[in-house]
This record gives C-alpha cells, structure tokens and sequence, in this order.
C-alpha cells in the first residue's frame, strides 16, 4: 500500500510538473512567435486557459496533502490547544462538503455538456474535457479535507490521552 501511495505522489508531483513546464514552454513559443514572425497561434490563448484551470485545481489538491494552503489563525492562535483542534476539524469538514458540492454539480454540468456535444472554438475537443478536472480535484480535494480532519479528531483524542497520533499527509 505505501509503494502505491509513493507511486500516486509521484506521479501527481509529476504531471504537475511537466504541465507547469509544458504550459511555460508554449507561452514562450507564443510570444517569440507573436514578435519575431508576427504570427499568433489561435489555440494557445484556449489551450492556457485550460491548463491554467487544470493546473489550479491539481496544484490545491496537493496543498491540502501537504497542508501548505495559507490560513487566518489568529482566532485558532487566542483559543486554546482543544478548541483550536476543534475548529480545524470544523473547517476540514466544511471544506469537504463545499469541494463535494463542487465536485457534484461538476460532474453534472460534465455529463451536460457530454451529452450536448459542444466542442471548444480553436482546439476542437469536446468542452466536457476542459471541465473535467474540476469535478475530478475537486473531488480529490474533499477526500483529503476528510482525512484531513479524521488525522486532527484523531491528534485530538491522542492530545486528551497524551497520544500522538498523527503520521503522513493523506
């Protein structure tokens, strides 16, 4: 079971990675493009726009796996250890049902416009696709919350019984 979850790690990590290059790589092609020959490609402006959607939506999913997402503690920093556990768990499980709800009405609106046929303007690929990573990651990003906030109701029941519960990011 680890070798998978090293396996998935990386090759989220991974395919991060290559579109977040791939994605620059063309943005330079673009403009050298754009200046030197006076030519623009009209599928660039398209294909960004959905990679920057896919980029985002993969890039939170990670964020919430390593707990690097920015956060307001000053009311969790004034309460005590307790509450301030609480409240974390409170906002994991209500982080999760939004990214449910997200990833719900995601797939819904995939399934439509499946089931419509529209294809994007320049690139000529069902537009079901460019929004399928955000019914997908969202998804994704609820089950971490979840397990997110199993891991603190968990440290929070070791903390009560002076047991250390937490081990590695979901």
């Amino acid at each position: 079971m680890k070798q998978i979850r090293s396996y998935w790690r990386r090759a989220e990590e991974g395919v991060l990675a290559f579109t977040l290059v791939g994605l620059a790589f063309l943005a330079f092609m673009e403009v050298v493009s754009r200046y030197l020959f006076n030519h623009s490609f009209t599928w660039f402006e398209e294909l960004s726009r959905y990679t920057g959607v896919f980029i985002t939506f993969l890039g939170a999913s990670l964020g919430v796996k390593y707990g690097t997402h920015f956060s307001m503690d000053l009311f969790m920093s004034k309460a005590g250890p307790r509450i301030a556990h609480l409240m974390q768990i409170i906002v994991s499980l209500l982080s999760s049902g939004i990214f449910l709800t997200i990833s719900y009405f995601g797939f819904v609106h995939v399934l439509k416009l499946k089931s419509f046929g529209v294809h994007s303007a320049a690139l000529q690929i069902p537009m079901y696709i460019p929004y399928l990573p955000i019914a997908v990651f969202s998804f994704t990003l609820a089950l971490r919350y979840i397990l997110l906030g199993i891991r603190q109701a968990a440290d929070l029941k070791g903390a009560s019984t002076g047991i250390k519960v937490s081990g590695e990011g979901p």
